[in-house]
C-alpha cells in the first residue's frame, strides 16, 4: 500500500512538472510577441527625405525617430517637415510634437500642437492632421483654425492641399472673412 501511494505521488509530481514545462513554452510565445513592441531602430537627430518618381517631396527633421518594421510604423518626435512643390520650392512647413509615418501607403499622421505655415502667410493650427499623398491633401476631423492675411476661420474638420491654397472646413464654421478685393480671396 505504501508502495502504491508513493507511485501515485511520483506520478502527480511528474504531471505537475509537465505543466510547468508548458508554461515555459507560453513564455517563449510572449517573448516573440514582445519583439513587436521593441523598435527595429531608434535614431536621434534624424533627417529623412521622401521621394515620388525621383523628386523630393518631403524633408523631415526629427529629434527622434523610432522604427517598427513589422507593423509598418515609424514614430517621429518633435517634427519639422518641409513639403516641396513640383518645382522644388518649399510649399509649406509643418511642425508638431509627434507623428507616425506608414511607409507602405506614404500616409503621415501628426499629433500635438500642429502648425502648417505656407510661403504666402497662411497658417493652419490643430492638434491632429493627416497627410495623404495618394490624394495630395491634408485632412482631419479635429478642431482647426486657419489664419490668412486679414481672415481667421475656425471649425471642425478640414481638407486642403499642402500649400493651403484652397481649404474646406467641414463643420461648425465660424470666423471673420475680409471682403477686401485686393486680398486675393
Amino acid at each position: 500500500m505504501i508502495y502504491r501511494t508513493l507511485t501515485i505521488l511520483a506520478m502527480l509530481a511528474f504531471a505537475m512538472a509537465g505543466c510547468n514545462t508548458r508554461q515555459g513554452a507560453s513564455t517563449n510565445q510572449d517573448a516573440a510577441g514582445d519583439s513587436v513592441s521593441r523598435p527595429d531602430s531608434d535614431i536621434r537627430g534624424a533627417l529623412v527625405h521622401l521621394y515620388t518618381r525621383g523628386s523630393m517631396t518631403t524633408e523631415i527633421h526629427a529629434d527622434r525617430i523610432v522604427k517598427f518594421e513589422q507593423i509598418d510604423s515609424t514614430m517621429g518626435y518633435t517634427l519639422d517637415i518641409d513639403f516641396y512643390d513640383s518645382t522644388g520650392i518649399v510649399a509649406s512647413v509643418l511642425v508638431s510634437d509627434s507623428g507616425v509615418i506608414r511607409e507602405r501607403g506614404g500616409a503621415l499622421e501628426v499629433f500635438g500642437h500642429v502648425v502648417v505655415q505656407t510661403s504666402d502667410s497662411i497658417s493652419l493650427h490643430t492638434d491632429y492632421l493627416v497627410w495623404d499623398p495618394k490624394v495630395g491633401k491634408f485632412h482631419t476631423d479635429a478642431f482647426v483654425k486657419v489664419i490668412t492675411p486679414g481672415d481667421t476661420v475656425t471649425g471642425w474638420g478640414l481638407e486642403a492641399p499642402r500649400d493651403l491654397s484652397r481649404f474646406k472646413i467641414l463643420n461648425q464654421v465660424s470666423g471673420s472673412i475680409s471682403t477686401d478685393p485686393t486680398s486675393g480671396r
